[in-house]
């Protein structure tokens, strides 16, 4: 008798266990199922016609957002044209015509997307918690007919001032003033052109207007000129010869010719270092940096660049070495962007 309750009890539990199996698979396909489609798939809420979406994920609802908002940026990586060190320097004003290289540059980057921004609106569409794992999901979104003449107005309003810019330097007698007006109509081409590129991405039409005058024949016009204002380079101190030859650089990225006949600029550079006598293992030195610049075209001089700091390693040798890298760097940013302050305002502009 109790061996015929066990078995039936056996037997009970035998037919109940695919049973059990069942259910458990059903429920887990519906914990699957639960998951929204527009997780990995956000072009199914919002059409990517109409709109620009990117689903975020974090453990709370605003790091999500955060996330979403950084997925959305990477539309706005595109190529850099343009001279982030100068770009500043040759846009500062112009008359009639406004440029807001600010709002330019913001329009490229993802502070275009931060809602205090206010540059472009973007919106939260749907939001799902995964209790299972403690995981926020945001779906963010941008309307393409909304956004696109916000970069279309810009465009528009910097090939104006590309336009006066470019009339500037035909108008102009110096070489030296056809020379700035040219620098500083690459610059607003160059923002331009990756304007362009963020347009036709949100637009998906052929629909982006062709630049009144391209980088290309910017670049072709400022080079032919750059080959006739010369700089003579003069160093003197340590390491003259590594030094001369980043000032060249500086130079030629800027747009000139280096030589010692008919000389228009004259930069004149000393690297003064010392050795200090501390009480310490490493041998330590103070540096020195000097740099003079006169402009003969316009009778102007730069104010001395003056840079200075100390270095320690375990040789003296050594830590000239690191002086050296850290003028090296100052070489080509600090001063290759005050040498181009410089040179935009040795410009008159009575046109400005």
């Amino acid at each position: 008798m109790i061996n015929k309750r066990y078995n039936s009890t056996k037997n009970l539990l035998f037919l109940k266990a695919p049973l059990i199996l069942l259910l458990f698979c059903c429920v887990s396909a519906k914990v699957v199922k639960e998951l929204p489609r527009w997780i990995t798939e956000p072009a199914s809420k919002y059409r990517e016609a109409l709109y620009l979406s990117a689903v975020g994920s974090g453990s709370s609802r605003e790091e999500a957002k955060i996330d979403a908002i950084s997925s959305l940026s990477n539309i706005f990586r595109v190529d850099v044209y343009s001279d982030r060190r100068i770009i500043k320097v040759y846009t500062e004003k112009i008359k009639g015509e406004k440029i807001d290289i600010e709002q330019s540059m913001n329009l490229l980057t993802n502070t275009a997307l931060k809602s205090e921004n206010e540059l472009i609106n973007v919106r939260e569409g749907d939001t799902f918690f995964n209790d299972k794992t403690g995981t926020f999901y945001v779906l963010m979104f941008i309307n393409r007919t909304e956004t696109e003449p916000l970069y279309l107005d810009e465009i528009e309003k910097n090939d104006r001032v590309l336009e006066e810019y470019y009339r500037f330097s035909r108008e102009t007698d110096t070489k030296f003033e056809k020379f700035l007006y040219l620098k500083k109509a690459i610059q607003v081409a160059s923002i331009n052109k990756e304007l362009r590129q963020v347009h036709q991405l949100i637009s998906q039409m052929e629909d982006t207007p062709e630049p009144p005058i391209t980088v290309q024949k910017l670049n072709l016009e400022l080079s032919d000129l750059g080959r006739r204002i010369i700089t003579d380079i003069k160093v003197i101190g340590e390491f003259p010869e590594e030094l001369a030859g980043l000032l060249r650089k500086v130079i030629q990225e800027t747009g000139f010719t280096t030589g010692s006949e008919n000389v228009d600029l004259t930069i004149k550079a000393h690297l003064k270092i010392e050795l200090l006598s501390l009480p310490r293992k490493n041998k330590f030195v103070r540096w020195r940096f000097l740099v003079d610049v006169n402009n003969a075209m316009t009778g102007s001089t730069m104010k001395t660049f003056t840079k200075e700091g100390r270095e320690g390693h375990a040789t003296y040798e050594a830590a000239k070495s690191r002086a050296l890298r850290e003028v090296k760097k100052i070489i080509m940013d600090e001063f290759y962007v005050e040498f181009n302050n410089f040179l935009n305002k040795s410009l008159v502009e009575e046109k400005i």
